[in-house]
C-alpha cells in the first residue's frame, strides 16, 4: 500500500462535498482538499495589485 492515508488498516476519513463543488476529506484533526471548484480556485489564484505598507511614524 503506497497510500499514506490508510496506514495500519485505519480508515482514510469522511468525505465532505460542499454545495459549490469542493471536496474535502476529514481526517479527524485535519481537513484535506481533494478537489477544488473553479470559483474557489480562481479566488485563490487571482493576481492582486501591490499595496505598500503604511509608514510607521514615531510620536
Amino acid at each position: 500500500m503506497n497510500d499514506h492515508t490508510e496506514k495500519k488498516g485505519k480508515p482514510a476519513g469522511k468525505i465532505n462535498v460542499l454545495p459549490c463543488g469542493c471536496v474535502y476529506q476529514d481526517k479527524g484533526w485535519l481537513l484535506t482538499r481533494v478537489k477544488e471548484c473553479e470559483y474557489h480556485k480562481r479566488k485563490r489564484t487571482t493576481k492582486r495589485p501591490y499595496r505598500p505598507k503604511a509608514e510607521y511614524v514615531r510620536p
